[in-house]
């Protein structure tokens, strides 16, 4: 699975564009509370909680996606202070390197394998990289058939862009769904694949996994509109990656960059003329709306 390679065009109305973050896209995530707000309001579970740009929050059970683009990311949280200690840029293959705050390559992670054998090894380093998580983030355009706000009341609304991240218990079924499609010579981001929940046990503990279904009668091909979104998509993917290139230069500073990372952080001079060119950019832009 890999990002579609496209050119920023612009983005559309489905997004919000604060002026110096650039496009935020609509969160989505696994909602397993039957109550939610203040009031305690009913809702669906388990469903899609979305977070619509018009409508704010919403949740529904019949939900379909379309997959534009999937990153991994990993990240180190702090349960006592109640914060994020590191976090890496995205990436789309295992073996990428992909820097994170500290200066380092993926917080630390390493498959799950070679963790395991640590744990004999040596103890500290097993302990280290087990606070590492890996997660997925997938990019598309979601549908909501039964959309519902917090006390059932209903809404409608076109298909809506997304994003959602899937912790270590939904990460890799969606990849097996894609792998499959690829292998029958297929675009992911040509159907929609209908969600559906299940529930898996350890112990005491349960939680809800996706399952997903290709809709493999219903060809969609790409449009203007879902190139524009996927070049959102990637503005927002690269934002997202110059934050950690900043944070890990704020903690460490550029001269102790490991030599792996060299060549793939932009210096303080390229970093400036990319800012430039997006100004410049926006100004054309703007002058041929006009």
């Amino acid at each position: 699975m890999s990002l579609v390679e496209l050119d920023f065009t612009e983005s559309t109305d489905l997004f919000v564009v604060p002026e110096d973050t650039g496009p935020v896209i609509p969160r989505a995530s696994i909602n397993r509370d039957a109550f939610f707000g203040d009031d305690m309001a009913s809702v669906p579970v388990p469903s899609i909680r979305l977070e619509h740009p018009d409508h704010g929050t919403v949740f529904g059970k019949n939900v379909s996606v379309r997959v534009f683009a999937t990153t991994m990311q990993t990240s180190v949280f702090d349960s006592d202070e109640e914060e994020y200690t590191n976090m890496s840029q995205h990436f789309v293959r295992f073996g990428d390197k992909a820097l994170d705050w500290q200066g380092g390559n993926k917080c630390g992670w390493i498959p799950s394998k070679q963790r395991e054998k640590l744990k004999a090894e040596d103890p500290v380093a097993y302990a280290r990289a087990s606070k590492v998580k890996l997660y997925r983030h997938l990019f598309g355009m979601m549908t909501m058939t039964d959309a519902v706000k917090a006390g059932s009341d209903p809404v409608e609304f076109d298909p809506v862009p997304f994003r959602m991240r899937l912790g270590p218990s939904n990460f890799y079924e969606i990849g097996k769904v894609v792998g499959e499609l690829a292998k029958q010579n297929r675009q992911h981001f040509n159907y929609n694949l209908e969600l559906s929940y299940g529930v898996e046990k350890r112990g005491s503990n349960q939680w809800f996994v996706l399952k997903y279904k290709p809709l493999l009668d219903d060809k969609i091909d790409i449009s203007q509109d879902d190139k524009d979104t996927l070049a959102v998509f990637q503005e927002v993917i690269k934002k997202e990656n110059d934050s950690v290139t900043e944070r890990m230069r704020e903690n460490i500073g550029g001269s102790n960059l490991g030599s792996e990372f060299i060549d793939i952080t932009p210096s303080k001079e390229s970093r400036l003329q990319q800012k430039e060119d997006r100004l410049t950019k926006k100004e054309e832009r703007l002058q041929n709306s006009g």
